[in-house]
């Protein structure tokens, strides 16, 4: 893409300090999502988990039947199973910004190794999370850096602060 006749070039990084509880000071370099950050997650099989569905009765416990006699199905989004799949993607999602975000920082070498197919995305952010759990990190800096990140992405705005719940 050009720009008054010049080639736009979007490779820009901001640096970022995270105080650790011992008074010490992570210094990070970071680069925003990019485009096709969402995409890359379903096509690595990190998939948002679908609400099981059950069979609506009334209050007398009989089953709510539509107007062509079959059942009427509602989403279970309280179900347990439904809830820890929910929560582990979420999980997935938020260290997997961390990493695309700070893979370019050179002064950070990460242990995970990088998976080469598809099947082992699941596994590497997984596997990914518990190295950064190991490192030190809680929720809370996962949180602050996936905001800083969203902050450098564009992602902060107002018209996006109802999407931006369900993406991080």
């Amino acid at each position: 893409m050009k720009f008054c006749g010049k080639r736009v070039v979007g490779e820009f990084c901001r640096g970022v300090s995270l105080s650790r509880p011992d008074g010490t000071v992570w210094e990070m370099e970071i680069r925003p999502l990019p485009l096709s950050f969402q995409r890359s997650l379903r096509e690595r099989g990190i998939l948002q988990p679908t609400a099981p569905t059950k069979v609506s009765r009334d209050s007398q416990g009989r089953v709510l039947r539509d107007g062509d006699g079959l059942a009427v199905l509602q989403r279970d989004e309280s179900a347990a199973e439904y809830l820890l799949e929910l929560e582990k993607y979420h999980q997935r999602v938020a260290v997997l910004v961390v990493w695309e975000c700070l893979r370019g920082d050179t002064r950070y070498e990460f242990e995970t190794l990088v998976p080469s197919s598809r099947e082992s995305w699941v596994s590497f952010a997984d596997a990914f999370h518990e190295e950064l759990e190991q490192a030190g990190w809680s929720s809370g800096d996962v949180i602050w850096f996936c905001d800083r990140v969203a902050e450098l992405s564009h992602l902060a705005g107002d018209h996006v602060q109802e999407s931006r719940a369900v993406f991080f």
